[in-house]
């Protein structure tokens, strides 16, 4: 092996040891390129040994040297974090170069990438903090102007104030949720969420766009609890409504939220009397970036149903899509069922739990 691995790499510097517990203490000491191990060693298996120099380094190279027929240990191998693996009767200057190349660019670009997460991380945490700061002021302000106008007739005033205070407080909360779930990649906390609350907090927050469409909003049998993140679901349901309103040429755009009872489960149907969508375009609509419209005819990111999905997803649920052409479309969202009912299939043997 030593010898083989010479003349792959004539430049490098190779290192042979017979006895493991050495192996793992050399590792510890010195920066190895790639190790390669072999299964059938002396007090320790080349998998158990795998195991803890991967323990130590979660970026080392490891390729397991392998007998002819040890498929079944080469796929075990993979699956507990070794980069590669090499048959000992398939054993060649160029097999070797191409394996033990391949695995030091996969562990080069993996620690790049858990590097730019790491520094990711770092940034989502600094601008959480800077936004919420602001955030924090607005919400403030906005409350002690409206305490200083509350003896005054101008109504309207402290109407908009109110809206002013409760954006504000969404925001706050989108800031810390997004932080935590679309930058971080953590789990959302999951509670019972009153749709009605959250279909309330959405009317709220569009009466100027639904003015300026001249757009209607229908919520039918909203007064049900789902399982789920109220933030995510507002953001969820707010961008299914939005899009159901923008991509519209009706006359009247109208928007119809509709809440049914599945067994279990909860489904929410969002139908809109839009522009609607080809048969073709359904399976990619969900797709980061996809866009099916230019940006002159409707603007937008391309992101927005990619994010309510993957929020949806999040809360162990499904969202899917029925539309044609010129006749509008339906987006259904199916969540765990709230309070007790739905708390018993929320765990591991939940159809939606994986």
């Amino acid at each position: 092996m030593t010898q083989t691995l010479a003349s792959a790499f004539p430049d490098a510097h190779i290192r042979g040891v017979a006895d493991p517990h050495e192996a793992e203490a050399l590792c510890g000491v010195q920066q190895f390129d790639c190790v390669l191990l072999d299964q059938n060693m002396p007090q320790m298996d080349g998998l158990t040994l795998a195991s803890r120099l991967r323990a130590s380094d979660a970026h080392m190279p490891i390729i397991l040297v392998t007998s002819i027929g040890d498929e079944m240990l080469a796929a075990e191998a993979m699956r507990g974090g070794v980069s590669d693996y090499l048959t000992k009767s398939r054993l060649s200057t160029e097999a070797a170069r191409r394996v033990v190349d391949r695995a030091i660019q996969s562990a080069t670009q993996q620690r790049r990438i858990d590097q730019q997460h790491d520094e990711l991380e770092t940034f989502a945490y600094a601008l959480a903090h800077d936004f919420k700061q602001p955030i924090r002021q607005i919400m403030t302000f906005s409350q002690m102007i409206s305490e200083e106008l509350s003896q005054t007739e101008d109504a309207g005033v402290r109407k908009h104030l109110g809206f002013l205070v409760h954006a504000a407080g969404r925001l706050d909360n989108l800031v810390d949720v997004m932080v935590q779930y679309t930058l971080l990649s953590q789990p959302p906390e999951l509670t019972d969420v009153r749709l009605d609350t959250v279909i309330a907090s959405i009317r709220s927050s569009l009466t100027p766009l639904m003015s300026e469409l001249r757009g209607e909003l229908v919520v039918r049998n909203a007064k049900t609890v789902v399982r789920g993140n109220e933030t995510l679901m507002i953001q969820v349901l707010q961008n299914l409504i939005v899009n159901g309103l923008r991509y519209n040429q009706s006359p009247v755009p109208r928007v119809e939220v509709v809440v049914r009872g599945e067994a279990e489960y909860c489904v929410i149907d969002v139908r809109d009397n839009g522009v609607g969508i080809a048969p073709e375009f359904l399976a990619e609509i969900f797709k980061p970036l996809i866009r099916l419209h230019s940006h002159k005819e409707y603007p937008g990111s391309g992101l927005g149903l990619t994010m309510a999905r993957k929020a949806i997803v999040a809360q162990k649920g499904e969202i899917s899509c029925k539309s044609e052409p010129d006749q509008g479309s339906v987006f259904s969202v199916r969540l765990l069922a709230g309070g007790k009912r739905g708390q018993r299939r929320a765990g591991p043997s939940s159809r939606n739990g994986a």
